[in-house]
């Protein structure tokens, strides 16, 4: 349970600071320096005190490559165009059935009536909490076609992140029954492993919009220019595009994900992910402190109504 609630508040200061990286130096960049960070990081402890590419690689690389490329790009993508409170909404409350589904069809990982009440009791909270923020985005006049874009990648973004939440518990629970001593496997090695598919993917979409489109897609910072990456301006800290994109790292690929993996391997891929929703709902005081937008009233209610959705999952687990 713990590891779920650290995954809901480190995925919900990611989109706060990813936000930050779009805005200098574009998404494609942004995911190309979070997730080779992460890989780093991760992959120094895996091969050093964990079990590198031992277990089930392909199978965990394959969930990352679906969660962290298709997933975490597509979500990228979809905040400039939406706002980081409706992107994360839309992708975090999908996500939540498309996991229970996938997880029960797939290997009969199927909650009680009870969880999946707790569960709902929570995505209810989050939408009453970030309802005020999706008024607001369609009172902005947000362009026809950039809104329904932006709709179309979160929900992408959640697909994908539904089916890479299911395979990586579906990979958990092979390898703790293949275990001799039914030992759980190491968080950090699947970690790590689900982080290699998702950088490959994300490098090639780097080379795509690099080479192929030279730089027209997702290169560029907020008024257009493509700004370096160890650039910034008068030496600001808070300007440098690898300040923002290293925050970037660790509290989504680095720490979400690791707690991600360390909350499955006791507790039901849907109830993991339906604890994670609450994410937007933890990026709106993140925003406050860093942009200024002060929580409306509903976000307050939407709180209240999410814990007590969060007891219930407790109490039933």
């Amino acid at each position: 349970m713990i590891g779920a609630v650290l995954t809901a508040l480190f995925f919900g200061i990611t989109p706060v600071v990813a936000n930050r990286a779009i805005r200098l130096i574009g998404f494609v960049r942004t995911n190309v320096i979070r997730l080779s960070f992460a890989v780093v990081v991760l992959g120094v402890w895996a091969f050093a005190f964990g079990q590198g590419l031992q277990g089930q690689p392909l199978l965990f690389a394959t969930a990352g490559a679906i969660g962290f490329g298709i997933g975490g790009l597509s979500l990228l993508a979809a905040l400039p165009r939406l706002g980081a409170p409706l992107a994360s909404l839309i992708e975090e409350t999908v996500a939540a059935p498309v996991t229970v589904v996938v997880a029960w069809v797939w290997y009969s990982d199927k909650l009680k009536n009870l969880q999946l009440l707790g569960c709902a009791v929570i995505l209810v909270g989050v939408v009453v909490g970030l309802w005020p923020y999706v008024r607001r985005t369609v009172v902005k006049n947000v362009p026809t076609r950039a809104a329904a874009l932006g709709i179309g990648l979160a929900l992408l973004a959640a697909a994908a992140q539904g089916v890479s939440f299911a395979a990586t518990k579906y990979g958990i629970k092979s390898l703790t029954l293949a275990s001799a001593t039914h030992a759980s496997p190491d968080v950090i090695t699947i970690s790590f492993q689900r982080l290699i598919g998702g950088a490959l993917v994300g490098l090639v979409v780097f080379a795509v919009a690099r080479w192929l489109w030279r730089r027209k897609w997702g290169f560029n910072a907020a008024e257009g220019s493509c700004k370096p990456i160890l650039g910034s301006e008068n030496g600001q800290l808070t300007t440098r595009p690898l300040f923002w994109g290293g925050l970037n790292s660790l509290f989504g690929p680095i720490l979400g994900v690791t707690c991600t993996v360390w909350a499955q391997l006791s507790l039901p891929a849907g109830q993991v992910q339906s604890i994670a929703a609450l994410a937007p709902m933890i990026s709106v005081p993140f925003a406050f402190w860093l942009e200024g937008h002060k929580p409306p009233r509903l976000w307050f209610l939407g709180v209240a109504v999410a814990i007590v959705g969060l007891v219930l999952v407790d109490l039933n687990s």
